[in-house]
């Protein structure tokens, strides 16, 4: 009788979120339909060739160079949050926390197009590094960390960060003070109480984080476009040149629907290894 009563207020003040994502669903659905369209730019038919067209060289390099990326930029997302997830934990001054809470939130506030200008200016051939660089006789040329990979990596990885950031500062509450006091009287060094303590305890943590990272970069258009250039061909830029120069709506609808399949499997695989780690726990 409690979980009726509790279920349907739910549901009731949960319908305007409901009717808000119906809109990303319904739209989901066109993609798809599209995708298997036998005209390029209508609706009409159905046909497989946009999936076909889709194995070719150029589509299929920059469906791994989504994936490396995305991969490189989630491990090195999780490198840096999990200490700074660490540090806002144990801060013990509240104003202290607030000002690293508001820097790890400024750039989701900020928006892409300004984030990405502001590593232009940063790193580009006559940005602050290289004229710093080269004004202490450091380097003689520029250091090009702009349109290639590396620069589109900078990029992913500093837009990613703060949302690793707070699924593991949630999981640091589980890492109980007592249990590391006990390993260190126990003689456990610091890497081993990294590796048999921190970790299995955060592990739902870094596995949701790991899940969202990846999947706001493999889907990322903004940060490879700016800073990868014509160089650095992730998904994202091939499907908007799909559409823009070559008007081929179907190819590109048959493309959008393999990201939406990646980002959702690995969103699957993140709630299985998620639940498999609780059971562990449990038993």
């Amino acid at each position: 009788m409690t979980s009726r009563l509790d279920y349907k207020p739910a549901v009731l003040l949960s319908t305007p979120a409901l009717v808000a994502i119906m809109p990303f669903l319904a739209a989901c659905l066109y993609v798809l339909r599209f995708s298997f369209s036998a005209d390029e730019s209508s609706i009409a038919g159905f046909s497989v060739s946009s999936y076909q067209a889709l194995a070719d060289t150029y589509f299929l390099s920059a469906l791994g160079l989504t994936l490396k990326l995305a991969v490189f930029s989630t491990v090195l997302v999780l490198v840096l949050a999990v200490p700074l997830a660490f540090l806002l934990a144990t801060t013990r001054s509240p104003f202290l926390r607030r000002m690293l809470t508001v820097a790890i939130l400024l750039p989701m506030i900020l928006n892409l197009l300004i984030q990405a200008y502001g590593w232009i200016i940063l790193l580009g051939p006559t940005g602050v590094l290289n004229t710093v660089l080269r004004s202490t006789g450091l380097i003689t040329r520029p250091l090009f960390l702009l349109f290639n990979e590396t620069g589109v990596l900078i990029g992913l990885v500093q837009t990613a960060l703060p949302l690793a950031v707070f699924p593991i500062l949630s999981a640091t509450r589980a890492v109980s003070r007592e249990c590391l006091e006990a390993a260190a009287s126990l003689g456990a060094g610091h890497w081993r109480t990294l590796f048999d303590i921190t970790l299995p305890v955060l592990r739902p943590g870094l596995i949701g984080a790991a899940s969202i990272v990846f999947a706001f970069n493999a889907s990322a258009f903004a940060i490879p476009l700016l800073l990868g250039g014509r160089r650095v061909q992730m998904l994202g830029v091939v499907i908007r040149d799909m559409i823009s120069p070559m008007f081929n709506w179907s190819s590109a609808a048959a493309a959008g629907v393999v990201l939406i399949a990646i980002t959702t499997l690995a969103l699957v695989l993140a709630s299985w290894a998620t639940n498999r780690s609780a059971k562990k726990e449990v038993r």
